[in-house]
């Protein structure tokens, strides 16, 4: 006849299926943890490497034909580039056959928020350069353009009542604007991991701070790029 397990037995098996278990939560949590902390570092250095490719090419074609001293601006939070960019329906501001650059509008009037240029089409190939969400950089300042913008209409309404004069020149630019879920372009959410967005200029330096943060990981860049 077989005999029962001890109490003794019963224990020191309670016991060692513990420790078990305990080791394998552990190792389970640590692997769980190395996991989450990489993939967190991933999603922030993907973020960080879309934001900077996106905002490296829009400074290498900026102001190619537009003045030189409306390359790029920046103001809290935002940073506009002198450009537009391309689409399936706008090949970019292009070299005129006759008419030599630079390339710029003249601001002919202006009332409350609203602007009027004397042409939207910079470069005279009967493309409009100007529209809704994209940036202007003026004599004056940097700017916005009205989600509500009817494109090719001398009369551009800013999202901002401007400190614009008549006479300043006027270039369209791409804008890069952060916002609580992440950083913009046009916009458009370009890269959500982005939490602090820093630019500053010095001569013809532009640097650029970028910090992306994802639950408990943070990641920080700084790229200096000079214009030419």
């Amino acid at each position: 006849m077989d005999r029962g397990i001890s109490l003794v037995e019963l224990m020191i098996s309670l016991t060692i299926s513990t420790i078990l278990i305990l080791t394998l939560y552990t190792m389970y949590s640590l692997f769980s943890k190395g996991y989450i902390d990489s993939r967190d570092s991933w999603y922030c250095m993907q973020s960080l490497r879309c934001a900077l490719v996106q905002i490296d090419a829009d400074l290498r074609q900026c102001a190619c034909l537009m003045p030189q001293d409306l390359k790029v601006a920046a103001m809290k939070n935002s940073l506009f580039i002198s450009g537009a960019p391309v689409t399936s329906s706008y090949s970019g501001i292009a070299l005129h056959g006759k008419l030599s650059p630079p390339y710029f509008s003249v601001v002919r009037s202006l009332e409350g928020n609203r602007i009027i240029l004397d042409s939207v089409d910079i470069d005279q190939n009967n493309v409009p350069d100007y529209w809704a969400d994209l940036g202007i950089i003026t004599d004056s300042g940097p700017y916005v353009i009205s989600h509500g913008y009817s494109r090719g209409s001398p009369e551009i309404a800013l999202t901002s009542l401007p400190k614009i004069k008549v006479g300043d020149r006027s270039v369209p630019s791409i804008h890069y604007e952060l916002k609580e879920d992440g950083l913009y372009r046009n916009s458009q959410l370009l890269a959500e991991a982005i939490r602090a967005f820093d630019v500053s200029r010095s001569g013809d330096i532009v640097t650029i701070s970028l910090t992306a943060g994802h639950n408990s990981e943070k990641k920080h860049i700084s790229y200096a790029y000079e214009l030419k």
